[in-house]
């Protein structure tokens, strides 16, 4: 499964995913892609920005590691999203915006399931 094939993938997950892009460690696009007739909450900017604090969140996570384990995923609510942030083998990050309604719990597992049935991110 491709990178591609990997977002296509989570955006059948539920009509609830928003947004799935995947990005390097220096927060630079893979690739990433809309559920169709969505309209963004934020210009590509502020969504760049939003990836960067995430990602440079992400090594404050990592502190905690041999305490806690190894972080899966971290989640953030807003009023209108939540979104979601996986570490990839530290050098790739996947970013999923889903709408505040969603069972992001159901959400959330099929995603991992994925990333652990995707050979090209291990």
């Amino acid at each position: 499964m491709e990178y591609c094939d990997l977002l296509t993938e989570i955006l059948k997950i539920e009509s609830t995913v928003r947004f799935v892009g995947m990005y390097d460690c220096n927060f630079k696009i893979i690739t990433d892609g809309y559920q169709s007739g969505v309209i963004p909450h934020v210009s590509r900017e502020e969504h760049q920005n939003s990836i960067r604090y995430d990602i440079k969140r992400w090594e404050t996570y990592k502190m905690f590691q041999s305490q806690l384990g190894d972080t899966k995923y971290a989640m953030v609510r807003y009023d209108k999203v939540i979104l979601l942030t996986f570490s990839l083998s530290g050098e790739e990050f996947l970013r999923v915006t889903i709408e505040p309604t969603a069972n992001y719990k159901m959400i959330i597992d099929k995603i991992q399931d994925l990333i652990i049935k995707n050979p090209i991110l291990h």
